[in-house]
């Protein structure tokens, strides 16, 4: 009880306002009573009355009185920002690694198996609206094997069976992936096309396509996802002549916003609320799109200084920040301690035995901390004995040998950097999102499920 009573009394400090001295008569389990119901009250209860909001398209109660005043007051709230120091270091560092490596890192890495540009556009239509949420097999592969299922009127009739198909049935959400294939699969028939036909549908416009993925009704096309098709059909060479591609920016996902937020190049007022605490995902949606524009302004940036190195749109970026996000950006360097007294470094905290000493059979090893591969020196990473990364070599580490062509923005080994996690959402109207999770004031319970 003791640390509640301290939290109460800390919160009320920071904001300036004196606790009546009545207040420490009561007894500390009636202050936490009554401290715990109203903040739940506030937080996570609805009432009669509360009012609605409109959310894509539909109409729902607010789940809480914070969730009003999240709706009204988050942007102000955070306040994410723009650093432009640190975008002219970023648009630097980019120019620098194109360089240093060539423009290849750049690439879009989908093997497509030399399937004809129609074939591609349709297994992408119906595959980059879905989240896999872990790598799929090859969806090109999946073509081969059954060119039929990637039909739009198939989909349409036995989307169930599409998803089954693809491997996606022991995925979560099912419901909502079923819509997403059968209505994107409507979307196609009701227009008369097939993937490929919505260049020439959309006047070979980028700007008409993405849109249109957007605004259609539930096909799960958001921004990110319509950014990475359109970025897709160019990059794979299925559309070649679109216009208004420099429009397109980067697909902005959990990755490409950590690496805005490492790098400094979008700032925020505050450290990011749980998800837990981001009522509808509105901080979600905020800094996914302030999180893009942060990195247009870094492609701007480049294309002013170097427009030799610098692609032809922002959207040709998000690969590379995503594969630097997603597999160097994470805390997967482990330094353990070896119970002979030294200490080393491993990728990944399964280890139990040293591998440093030559009976590493007899000597057991404990985990010291986890850090970033950046935040150790380039000659203390694990290497086999022919100097290469401890690592599969399909991990981008091994294209730039353990550096990070970022480390010179995010400075990862002073005072000054934080390595800010980027932010979660919860389903809104998934099976156990936010609108299956009401409480009613008067009745207690709801909540979020597993």
């Amino acid at each position: 009880m003791k640390q509640l009573i301290r939290f109460i009394e800390n919160i009320n400090a920071q904001m300036g306002i004196s606790l009546p001295d009545e207040w420490q008569a009561l007894p500390e389990v009636e202050i936490a009573r009554r401290f715990i119901q109203g903040i739940n009250a506030y937080f996570f209860q609805t009432r009669e009355n509360i009012g609605r909001t409109s959310f894509r398209g539909d109409e729902l109660k607010y789940f809480s009185d914070f969730h009003k005043f999240w709706e009204k007051h988050h942007r102000e709230i955070l306040n994410a920002h723009i650093a432009p120091q640190q975008v002219r270091k970023a648009a630097e560092a980019l120019s620098k690694a194109v360089r240093v490596y060539g423009k290849d890192i750049l690439n879009v890495t989908h093997e497509t198996r030399g399937l004809a540009p129609k074939a591609i556009a349709q297994v992408r239509f119906f595959t980059a609206n879905q989240d896999f949420r872990e790598p799929p097999e090859n969806q090109f592969d999946k073509y081969l094997e059954d060119p039929s299922r990637f039909d739009a009127q198939e989909i349409a009739n036995e989307p169930e069976e599409f998803l089954r198909f693809l491997g996606m049935t022991r995925l979560s959400q099912t419901d909502k992936r079923l819509d997403f294939a059968r209505n994107a699969a409507r979307f196609l028939i009701e227009q008369k096309i097939d993937a490929f036909g919505l260049a020439e549908l959309f006047q070979q416009d980028a700007l008409k396509i993405r849109d249109a993925l957007i605004h259609a009704r539930n096909i799960g096309y958001g921004a990110k996802k319509a950014n990475m098709f359109v970025r897709d059909m160019v990059e794979l060479g299925v559309w070649t002549d679109l216009r208004n591609f420099d429009q397109i920016d980067v697909a902005s996902d959990i990755n490409t916003m950590k690496l805005a937020l490492r790098t400094r190049i979008l700032q925020t007022d505050i450290p990011l609320l749980s998800s837990f605490l981001d009522i509808f995902c509105y901080q979600y949606e905020y800094i996914d799109e302030m999180s893009a524009l942060a990195w247009r302004a870094v492609w701007e940036e480049w294309k002013k200084e170097d427009p030799e190195t610098a692609p032809r749109s922002p959207c040709l970026m998000d690969f590379l920040l995503y594969r630097i996000g997603r597999e160097y950006c994470k805390d997967m360097l482990v330094e353990y301690h070896c119970e002979k007294g030294h200490t080393f470094f491993y990728f990944g905290g399964r280890l139990r035995k040293c591998r440093v000493c030559p009976s590493s059979r007899h000597s057991s090893v404990s985990i010291v901390s986890k850090r970033l591969p950046c935040q150790v020196s380039w000659d203390r990473l694990p290497r086999h004995e022919n100097g290469s990364l401890f690592l599969s070599d399909t991990n981008l580490l091994h294209v730039f040998d353990g550096h990070c062509i970022f480390e010179t923005v995010c400075q990862p080994n002073t005072d000054s950097f934080h390595p800010f996690d980027p932010p979660k959402s919860i389903s809104v109207k998934g099976r156990t999102g936010w609108v299956s999770a009401y409480a009613d004031q008067e009745r207690g319970g709801g909540g979020l499920m597993s």
